[in-house]
Parts: structure tokens; C-alpha cells; sequence
């Protein structure tokens, strides 16, 4: 008898029975006794929590395992993908000092959401979307997106971050419960994956010396108080993650990259479409998501680029993005090194405060540069200076060379230089990180008209902080160039 395989199964059988089976496939752990049907996805852990239908797309609501932890995610999946494999998008989310909602901020939560994230979600893509859930836009279009949660946002927040969001955007009855919740000194936080992130106690109760508020002012204060505790609770997931030997940045791209290769194995997905998407610290998790993943074919990230020296790095804010080694050594635009010769897209608004218009032009310019360089001294392809020659794939480390070289100007000889994985152990050293392939090629793009060949495409708009439609058609155009 003849075994049909899970791509033969994807095309004979409804789309939703068939991401049921691949997560109960995968679930080889936590379903005793049942293997796993493909090699490729042996030991491979996913759970399908909820799915509904959402005309022409269906919303699945997972977690799966990444980089150690239970993340929670999104999963957007066309109709179109029973029949076909299509082009997939990992999408990451901004920071925003909002942490009630994670993934909710690109897509439409599910009806079963709790209402206050509902509400959440809609006020924040009325803000930074023009009030276009993104991903819902993109697999309307034809994209697998998949949409998880950062550490510290959304399902994988903390207590104190669904209580404010309760007591901001929930209805009058949830209102209520939170400011009974607020009112006593019981209760825990919850988990960010596994790092716990405060005690309750110092939450509200200390605050309100264990009594109901009563006005409108005590009200507020109670919010105003949630929300600069749970922006400085940053520090304590720095610092705590920091004492295990952990960056909390490193740690959140590690799991981006075990995304990005969860995306790229689904039975319904071509792996050679693969592309990433990010506003904001979600245009910064994309740049180095495109910088050290094999499975990201391109990338488009929006408002997140300058040079480094214009960067405030005071903000608590700040450190959920730093990596003390690629920080200390390189400028941000140098990030085009590791990119090359993926298809980038980068985007900026003229007016936005955060990123000021004459050093994002700089980067710009030098991202330009550097990917000009790098095709014109490699025909197309990446250079030895971009990764790390000797390296057996076994070291186990995410690898960056020394930035600045050329090939024939690097450190230890002819075309080699001095490379080390973003763990801190050289070449020869054994780490747990993911080593990661390159994609060796050629680009199709032109960076000034000059008819030199690379694929690196940079965009001023009008306006600030934000990634509304004339944004989101920017990036749509992209991604059908490189995915379609």
C-alpha cells in the first residue's frame, strides 16, 4: 500500500483538518504513543487552540515551542493554500510602551478574545494602521501570515498588563472585576514565558492600601501607576534574564528565527516565499531576523533605522532590542553586511520624532553603499567577509564577520576574517545557539540607477510614526517582487 505524504494530504482534504493534523502530528511529546508522520516535522510541538473562518482565510489561534518557551501565536492561512503551496509572512509586532497586546496589534483577535484585547487591538490599529489589521490584509491577498508573542507582550504579558488593559478597554462588568482584583493584595503575576515579572501585592493593593477605589481620580491614578510599573518592569525582565546569562534581545530572536523555520515548514507553505515584516521594534526584530535566518527570503521592516549615535539608549524601552556585542561593535546601518544579498525593504516617515529624516537618510545611504560594494565585489553573491568560511555548521553559533572589511582586507588573511556567534563564542567553541545558512542569490534591484545590481530598496514617506495604507501598499508591492 502506497503512503500519501502530508503534502498529497494538504491538497485532498479541508485546510482546517489538516493543520489539526500536522499540530497533532508534531505533538509526538505531548501526546503519548502517536508519531510523528513526516520526518521533517518529528519532535516538532504544536497546539491548535481555537480556528475560525474568516472569509476567503481562516484564523488559528497556536502555541508552539521556540527557543525553549511556549509561544503564542496567530496562524493566517488562505483558502488557497488546500490546493497550493503559497508565500508566507512572519510578522512582528512594535513595542509601543503597550504590552496588553502583542500579536493582537497586527491581527484581528479572535471572537473569543476577552473583550478589553479586542478593544485594545482596534484603538491601536485606528492609531499606527489606519485601522487595517495588516496581517488579516495580507493572507486576504494570499499569504500564510504567522503573528506570535514577544516576551512581555500580549499572552505572554504580565498580570499587571491585562489588569490595565481591563480596567482601559474593558466594558463596564470587566471594569468592575479589575477593580475588585486591584482592591485586594491576593493574587500573582503571570508568566512571561517562564520569567515571572512581579508580585501582584506591589500591583494595586500597596497602592489602594487594600480597598476598592473609590472617584474617578483614584481610578486613574491606579492606571497611571499600572502603566509606569509595568514599563519599568522591563528592567526586571532584563535583569532577571541577564542573572540566567540570557539577553532578553538575543532570547527574542532566537525564538523569531524558530518562527520563521516553523513557518517555513508548514506542509502549506513554499519555503523558498518566505518573508518578514515589522513596524517599529518590529522593523528592528526583522532586520536581524533577515540578518542571521536561512529561512527569510526578504524582509521589510518600517520606522526603525538610524545611526547609532543619534539613538537615545536610556529608555528601559531600549532593552528589549540590545545585544551588548552587535551594540558595542557595529553602527545599525552596518546591518546590511549580514542582510546582503536578500531583497530589503526599508521604509521611514519624514516626520517621525523618534527617527529624525537626516540620520535615517544617512543609514540610508550607507545601506545603499554597503549593498553596491558587496555586489560589485562578489557578482551578486555573498562575500567570504559576511560569514564564516571554516564554520562546519556545528558550532552551533548565529554568525557575523567583521564588519568593514572587504575580502581581500580582513583580519587573518586572505579573504577570512575574525568571526564570532552573538552568544560570544568564537567559531571553535560550542554554544546552544541555531546555526544559520545563507542564501546565496543574485538580487534583481538597482540602488540608484546606476544599473549596479543589488536589493536594497530605502523609502521616505510623509507623516511620523506610522505605517498606514500608503505604507502598507509600499510594502504589499514588495513582497509580491519577491514572494510572487
Amino acid at each position: 500500500m502506497r503512503h500519501c505524504n502530508i503534502s498529497e494530504w494538504s491538497a485532498r482534504i479541508p485546510l482546517r483538518v489538516c493543520v489539526l493534523l500536522f499540530c497533532l502530528m508534531s505533538l509526538s511529546v505531548l501526546v503519548p504513543g502517536r508519531a510523528a508522520g513526516d520526518e521533517a516535522l518529528r519532535g516538532r510541538k504544536c497546539v491548535l487552540l481555537s480556528s475560525e473562518d474568516r472569509g476567503g482565510y481562516e484564523c488559528l489561534h497556536i502555541s508552539y515551542e521556540a527557543a525553549g518557551d511556549s509561544v503564542m501565536a496567530y496562524l493566517l492561512v488562505p483558502d488557497s493554500a488546500a490546493a497550493v503551496r503559497c508565500p508566507a509572512v512572519l510578522m512582528l509586532h512594535d513595542h509601543g510602551a503597550r504590552f496588553d497586546i502583542g500579536k493582537e496589534k497586527l491581527v484581528r483577535p479572535a471572537a473569543d478574545a476577552p473583550g478589553h484585547i479586542r478593544s485594545s487591538s482596534e484603538q491601536w490599529a485606528e492609531k499606527y494602521f489606519d485601522g487595517i489589521h495588516m496581517a488579516d490584509s495580507l493572507a486576504a491577498s494570499g499569504y500564510v501570515v504567522l503573528v506570535p508573542d514577544a516576551l512581555y507582550w500580549g499572552e505572554r504579558s504580565s498580570a499587571d498588563a491585562q489588569l490595565w488593559s481591563e480596567l482601559v478597554y474593558g466594558d463596564s462588568l470587566q471594569r468592575v472585576a479589575a477593580l475588585r482584583k486591584a482592591g485586594g493584595n491576593a493574587g500573582t503575576v503571570g508568566q512571561s514565558g517562564t520569567l515571572r515579572c512581579g508580585d501582584a501585592s506591589l500591583m494595586a493593593g500597596r497602592v489602594l492600601s487594600g480597598r476598592m477605589p473609590s472617584g474617578a481620580g483614584e481610578v486613574t491614578g491606579l492606571v497611571r501607576t499600572l502603566k509606569n510599573k509595568i514599563f519599568e518592569g522591563q528592567r526586571t525582565v532584563y535583569d532577571s534574564l541577564s542573572a540566567e546569562g540570557a539577553v532578553w534581545a538575543e532570547k527574542t530572536l532566537q525564538e523569531d528565527i524558530a518562527s520563521a523555520s516553523f513557518l517555513a515548514s508548514l506542509p502549506f507553505v513554499d519555503r523558498e516565499r518566505v518573508g518578514a515584516f515589522g513596524f517599529s521594534m518590529g522593523a528592528h526584530r526583522c532586520w536581524l531576523l533577515a540578518a542571521f535566518s536561512g529561512d527569510v527570503k526578504c524582509g521589510a521592516a518600517v520606522c526603525w533605522m538610524m545611526m547609532k549615535r543619534d539613538y537615545d539608549a536610556s529608555s528601559p524601552s531600549d532593552l528589549s532590542m540590545r545585544i551588548p556585542r552587535l551594540r558595542e561593535e557595529y553602527d545599525f546601518p552596518e546591518i546590511a553586511r549580514l542582510t546582503y544579498p536578500r531583497p530589503m525593504l526599508f521604509v521611514s516617515g519624514r516626520q517621525d520624532p523618534l527617527f529624525p529624516e537626516r540620520s535615517v537618510a544617512e543609514a540610508f545611504e550607507k545601506m545603499q553603499d554597503i549593498y553596491c560594494e558587496l555586489s560589485e565585489n562578489s557578482g551578486g553573491r555573498r562575500p567570504a567577509s559576511g560569514k564564516n568560511d571554516s564554520c562546519s555548521g556545528e558550532c552551533g553559533c548565529l554568525h557575523y564577520g567583521t564588519v568593514g572589511k572587504s575580502e581581500n582586507e580582513t583580519e587573518s588573511g586572505a579573504g577570512r576574517g575574525t568571526y564570532t556567534g552573538i552568544c560570544g563564542k568564537t567559531s571553535d567553541e560550542v554554544c546552544t545557539e541555531t546555526c544559520v545558512g545563507i542564501c546565496d542569490k543574485a538580487c534583481d534591484r538597482t540602488c540608484d540607477g546606476s544599473g549596479r545590481r543589488t536589493g536594497m530598496e530605502t523609502v521616505f514617506v510623509d507623516g511620523g510614526h506610522h505605517c498606514g495604507l500608503p505604507v502598507q501598499h509600499i510594502v504589499l508591492d514588495f513582497f509580491t517582487r519577491c514572494l510572487n
